[in-house]
């Protein structure tokens, strides 16, 4: 008998050990992903994350992209970098069917869908819509604040391309 009972006891300790160490709720990590991607959509009509993102991501960041953008630093450190940019190429981030999974143990924050971005340049005259499926996984802190972001795209997308090649070469004309 003894080997029944301790084989018994070790499942109930280990979930209840797991969800003691539960380091965010299901519903805060999908309330979470709302207000980050509302904010974050947000930051391209004017190009000023600092300010749409203040709040939402930690002291120490860092950041790995499917556009080969791999740092960590500060917040400001982050959005300068993305002002120059994405933030400065992209005037509307639009999030279609939308799907939210929460690791809550791990405190991780996966936000997927398909894109629809418009690449401009910041030029008046240009439009190009780009349809691009997206994946963000957020690791968050005790403040339900980013520590680290990755994001991937399929950064060769060829309407991609064309629209920033088109736009980067009027910007340098």
């Amino acid at each position: 008998g003894s080997g029944g009972d301790s084989e018994g006891d070790a499942a109930p300790h280990h979930s209840t050990v797991k969800a003691l160490c539960m380091a965010i709720t299901a519903a805060s990590g999908k309330a979470f992903a709302e207000k980050f991607m509302t904010q974050f959509a947000a930051g391209f009509k004017e190009n000023n994350h600092a300010t749409t993102l203040a709040g939402l991501l930690a002291e120490k960041i860092s950041w790995d992209w499917s556009d080969d953008s791999k740092g960590d630093g500060t917040p400001d450190d982050l959005t300068g970098m993305f002002s120059k940019s994405w933030g400065a190429m992209v005037d509307s981030f639009n999030l279609l069917a939308k799907q939210v999974v929460v690791d809550t143990t791990h405190s991780k924050v996966l936000v997927t869908g398909q894109l629809i971005i418009n690449i401009t340049g910041g030029l008046a005259d240009e439009t190009n819509l780009v349809h691009n499926d997206i994946c963000f996984i957020f690791t968050l802190n005790d403040k339900e604040q980013v520590t680290h972001w990755e994001g991937y795209w399929d950064q060769a997308d060829e309407g991609m391309t064309a629209a920033l090649g088109k736009v980067m070469a009027k910007l340098k004309a």
